[in-house]
C-alpha cells in the first residue's frame, strides 16, 4: 500500500485541510487482483475506489468490433446502499445528477482519448469500477484508478487521463475559494457549483467536463488552471506507485 499526501494553497476545510487547493491523502494498492489483467485501489481522503481491467481481447458481440482501433468499455457499479456512506456522511448524488450510464460515457471519453487505441484493433478493452467507499469526490477517485489500473495491465497510452472536482461559488465571490477534492459534507453545500475536469497531462488541455449549478466563466477558467496543477501531482503519485509495483516484481523474480 503506498500513501502520500499532496498539498497545492488558507481556510479550514472540514478534513482539517487549509487551503481550497489542497487535495486530501492518496492511497493506491496496484495488481490487488489475480484474475484482472490490471487493477488498482485508488483511494482519495476516505473515497476508495477499485478498478480492474480486463483485456485487450476480442470482442463477444461482433458488432461492437472496430476495424482500426479498440473499444473501451466502462461498467460503474455503485455497489450496495453502504457504500454511499462513509463516517455517517451521506453522498447520494455522487455524480451531480448524472447518472451510471452517463458516468461510464465520460470516464470513457477520457480513456479514449488518451490510450493509444491503434494499437489494439479489433479488440475490446473493459474497466470495472467498483465503488468501495464514498466521502466526496467519487467521480474524480473513479477516473484516476481506471487510469492507474490501465497502467497496471501494460495498456499503451499516449497520455493520462488525470480528474479533478472543483467546487466553485455561485456568488461568483472572489473572497471564497475554488475547493479542490471536495468531501461529501463540502458537497452537499447550496452556496457551490461543481466542476468535474477531466485534463490531458500531457497536452494539459480538458478532455471531458461534468457541471452542475450555475458559474462564472471566470471560475471555469480558475478550475481549468488548478485542475492542471492537482493532475501534475496525481502523476507523479502514480509513477512511484507503478515503480513500487515494478521493484516490488523484480526482486520477486530474482529470488526464485
Amino acid at each position: 500500500m503506498l500513501e502520500s499526501k499532496v498539498s497545492i494553497n488558507k481556510v479550514r476545510r472540514p478534513d482539517g485541510r487549509k487551503g481550497g487547493g489542497s487535495l486530501r491523502p492518496l492511497a493506491a494498492e496496484v495488481s490487488c487482483l489475480k484474475r484482472a489483467d490490471g487493477s488498482a485501489k485508488f483511494s482519495s481522503g476516505s473515497t476508495q475506489i477499485l478498478a480492474a481491467v480486463y483485456g485487450p481481447a476480442a470482442p463477444r458481440i461482433p458488432s461492437r468490433e472496430r476495424v482500426g482501433e479498440a473499444v473501451i468499455g466502462v461498467v460503474f457499479k455503485f455497489g450496495t446502499k453502504s457504500a454511499a456512506t462513509a463516517d455517517n456522511t451521506s453522498n447520494t448524488n455522487p455524480g451531480y445528477g448524472a447518472n451510471e450510464r452517463e458516468l461510464e460515457r465520460f470516464i470513457g471519453d477520457s480513456l479514449m482519448a488518451c490510450v493509444a487505441t491503434d494499437e489494439y484493433a479489433r479488440k475490446v478493452i473493459e474497466v470495472v469500477i467498483q465503488v468501495i467507499k464514498a466521502d466526496g469526490s467519487l467521480v474524480t477517485t473513479a477516473l484516476n484508478a481506471a487510469t492507474l489500473a490501465l497502467l497496471d495491465a501494460g495498456i499503451q497510452m499516449k497520455s493520462l487521463p488525470i480528474a479533478t472536482t472543483c467546487l466553485v461559488p455561485t456568488n461568483g465571490s472572489s473572497s471564497e475559494e475554488i475547493k479542490l477534492d471536495p468531501t461529501a459534507e463540502e458537497e452537499s453545500s447550496e452556496d457551490y457549483s461543481a466542476i468535474i475536469m477531466s485534463t490531458d497531462s500531457v497536452r494539459e488541455g480538458v478532455i471531458a467536463t461534468i457541471t452542475s449549478g450555475s458559474f462564472h466563466l471566470d471560475s471555469f477558467l480558475s478550475c481549468v488552471e488548478g485542475s492542471s496543477r492537482a493532475s501534475k501531482a496525481v502523476v507523479a503519485f502514480m509513477r512511484i506507485a507503478i515503480e513500487q509495483k515494478v521493484t516490488r516484481e523484480a526482486k520477486t523474480l530474482w529470488s526464485i
